[in-house]
């Protein structure tokens, strides 16, 4: 039972922020649907292709046949990659996936360290037991989103992505004329694509505060985007500081990633979440002076 390759590379893309396309490629194994990264071309990138098993899905790293350079850097990459890494596969393997890995041709074990360069081969695969191989397509399809998105999370700690220059979030300030807005700085960890990518194949596309999924409010437009917050403060930062993506960021909406940069430093997404909750039972109550505004 086939799944949308093309829907795949649209939900990663929205999701992680990276150009991404469907494609059908032949393996040893077989025809495999997938995506491919569009930013580096053939002979000389990498796909990433899904296979269905029984009762089970598997998703797994393809690099093109002149990819060997790829490879190389991702293996001189992995010597500050290692924590992230081992902390995001820590995670899948809590929540029921499977990794294997491999390079050149011997079995790694991540929590026992990623071996040092050269890496000349490279196998990365991610597998999840389910039922949806069996049964409707949208279950299928979600599936495949899984495994695709943890192995494509996993790859993109180790690529030698270039880091994209902070961005402003504009936000508008109590004080200032209707319409006037400042800007907060989105910081380079929460720009990181590989950083993002970890982040929402750790935690999911919903926010992490009110649970607001534009997938489910806007429908396919928005299905897979969310916004990425860095819990820890530029200011406590040092030189040597390197992000946790599992830990140290967390998605949010765009309210409530604008709400928690109201004050500096940041809110906690946790003490927000609080307010929201007591803001919720005060509503609720039936002395509550606060009311739904009736239609005329």
């Amino acid at each position: 039972m086939p799944f949308s390759e093309e829907a795949l590379a649209e939900v990663l893309g929205v999701r992680f922020r990276l150009s991404l396309s469907g494609c059908v490629a032949n393996t040893p194994g077989g025809p495999r649907q997938g995506v491919r990264a569009t930013d580096i071309p053939e002979p000389n990138g990498f796909a990433v292709l899904v296979s269905t098993g029984w009762k089970s899905l598997e998703a797994g790293f393809f690099p093109d046949t002149y990819a060997g350079d790829l490879v190389r850097a991702m293996g001189r990459k992995a010597a500050t990659s290692h924590q992230p890494f081992l902390s995001l596969v820590s995670t899948f393997e809590a929540g029921g996936k499977r990794i294997g890995m491999k390079v050149n041709g011997s079995v790694v074990l991540p929590e026992n360290g990623l071996p040092p360069p050269p890496w000349n081969q490279l196998e990365l695969r991610v597998r999840r037991l389910t039922d949806a191989t069996s049964g409707n397509d949208g279950d299928l399809q979600a599936d495949a989103e899984t495994v695709a998105s943890a192995c494509l999370a996993l790859l993109l700690l180790l690529l030698p992505l270039e880091e994209e220059e902070p961005a402003g979030l504009p936000l508008f300030e109590a004080g200032l004329p209707e319409g006037a807005c400042s800007t907060v700085t989105v910081n380079r960890y929460e720009r990181s694509p590989a950083n993002r990518a970890a982040c929402i194949a750790a935690h999911g596309s919903r926010c992490g505060i009110c649970g607001f999924d534009f997938g489910v409010v806007y429908g396919p437009l928005a299905h897979g985007y969310i916004e990425v917050h860095h819990r820890t403060p530029v200011s406590r930062m040092g030189d040597g500081y390197r992000v946790d993506p599992v830990h140290d960021l967390i998605p949010l909406c765009a309210n409530c990633h604008a709400a928690v940069h109201r004050v500096d430093p940041p809110m906690e997404p946790e003490t927000l979440r609080e307010m929201l909750a007591t803001r919720r039972r005060m509503t609720c109550r039936p002395d509550s002076r606060s009311h739904p505004v009736k239609p005329s």
